[in-house]
């Protein structure tokens, strides 16, 4: 009984006190030996937090040390951590929202819309407004097109466009010059072409476009369609192009497939994640996926890789346009559970790896490019020749890019699955191009409507 009074009295103090998290749990460590360390416990309650984000080993081992830099300032904290690959990444997530248990903060990779249709995610732009999340220094263009219904749900967790990584050992083992950054589709499928012959069939050009844990097919064709002055949806949330167009687009990688350029759908589909992605197994010269993937690719292989623009249509025989295609976007998004219990603590992560110094010298550009310019511009001498390499096609994207084209609507996500499953149909013969543009028309107005 008199234990039980003590603690009830100790709680009592620390409120009325303002008695610091690290102050109490100090004095509950010293009675832990009296029985008095339960009923402290439960009295103070420690805080926990459950980050959940997708990448190789190198993004995991710097987030991981992240974590412990922001305990370090928050005393009695614990984060946990949930990683893994991309691949059943966001299956995962959404299992875990159905059962009442997601995490806390958290990168997603498909269904935003959907998520926060539901009321799963936290809106962020009261805690902008009183300075809880500093965006002073914010590229506001990118922070704009993350917007849902002009709210802000997330923040980009660094900056990122389209690209292309080449392995440069083999561009120069088959004398296949590496590209300029005004390169276009035609010249892309030459030198994937050019790379297979010198080779002797033993390394494509190019890896799939539709690559399980690369870019993801839909992104690329949007790049494609702004080429046109096109987008993937309309405002109000319709296909942007016609059916001609993703015939078009599928022929050109078809036509690609059957002469060497990119690999069987067999090789392709084995890829499990980046460190069995055809750039790192050797099988394939060049990789499409976001830029932001720079570091923890390059850690995963002894060649000298660098990153290149998204191929264009300007000048382009087969896939013609007037626009520069690829555009800045986020590289990852992190978002909030809106039924989080420590919704404050998670706020103040968001502005700790947006602003804070010592967290932009961990992470450097594991995500991409920082979001905030001054922090950019800080951890610049520090970062790898592939990091800089991507710093310089996010910043020629920036300056010849058109404006981003029209936000995806709540059900974009399951159109980009559609996409996946039509580029695997053709890849794997059990469609024509035809048949498939047509049947992924139907599909998807069913899902759009």
């Amino acid at each position: 009984m008199a234990k039980n009074k003590t603690a009830d009295d100790l709680a009592r103090f620390a409120e009325s006190s303002e008695l610091s998290r690290r102050s109490l749990l100090i004095g509950a460590a010293m009675l832990a030996g009296s029985g008095l360390l339960p009923e402290i416990a439960r009295a103070q309650g420690a805080a926990e937090m459950l980050v959940a984000w997708w990448g190789s080993d190198d993004r995991h081992q710097k987030t991981l040390k992240l974590l412990k830099l922001f305990e370090s300032k928050h005393p009695g904290l614990k984060m946990d951590a949930q990683y893994g690959g991309l691949i059943g990444y966001q299956d995962k997530i959404s299992t875990q929202f159905a059962g009442g248990n997601a995490p806390d903060i958290m990168q997603i990779s498909d269904n935003r819309e959907a998520l926060i249709a539901s009321g799963r995610l936290l809106r962020l732009d009261d805690d902008i407004a009183s300075g809880k999340i500093n965006l002073a220094d914010a590229n506001k263009s990118v922070v704009e097109t993350v917007k849902v219904g002009g709210k802000l749900y997330s923040i980009p967790w660094g900056l990122a466009c389209g690209c292309f990584f080449l392995d440069t050992k083999a561009f120069q083992d088959a004398n296949v010059a590496l590209p300029g950054p005004d390169w276009t589709w035609d010249q892309y499928a030459e030198k994937a072409k050019a790379i297979n012959k010198a080779s002797g069939g033993k390394i494509y050009g190019s890896a799939d476009i539709w690559a399980p844990a690369g870019t993801r097919s839909l992104y690329p064709f949007e790049f494609f369609l702004r080429q046109r002055g096109k987008s993937t949806f309309t405002p109000d949330g319709q296909l942007g192009f016609e059916q001609a167009e993703l015939a078009e687009w599928f022929t050109f990688w078809d036509d690609l497939r059957k002469a060497g350029g990119v690999p069987p759908a067999e090789i392709t589909a084995a890829e499990g994640g980046y460190e069995t992605s055809p750039i790192i197994t050797g099988k394939a010269a060049m990789y499409p996926v976001n830029s932001s993937i720079a570091s923890s690719l390059q850690a995963l292989t002894k060649n000298k890789l660098v990153c290149a623009v998204v191929p264009n249509g300007i000048n382009s025989k087969a896939l013609s346009g007037p626009t520069f295609g690829a555009f800045i976007n986020a590289s990852m998004q992190v978002f909030v559970n809106a039924a989080s219990k420590q919704k404050d603590l998670a706020v103040d992560f968001l502005n700790f790896i947006t602003n804070d110094p010592d967290a932009a010298k961990i992470q450097l550009m594991a995500r991409g490019v920082p979001l905030s310019a001054k922090v950019a511009a800080s951890i610049l001498p520090a970062v790898s020749p592939i990091e800089q390499s991507m710093a310089d096609v996010i910043k020629y994207t920036q300056d010849h890019s058109a404006a981003p084209g029209v936000t995806w609507p709540t059900t974009g996500g399951q159109v980009q699955d559609l996409m996946q499953r039509s580029h695997q149909a053709i890849a794997f013969g059990q469609s024509n191009v035809a048949d498939t543009a047509t049947k992924f028309f139907d599909e998807a107005g069913i899902i759009l409507n």
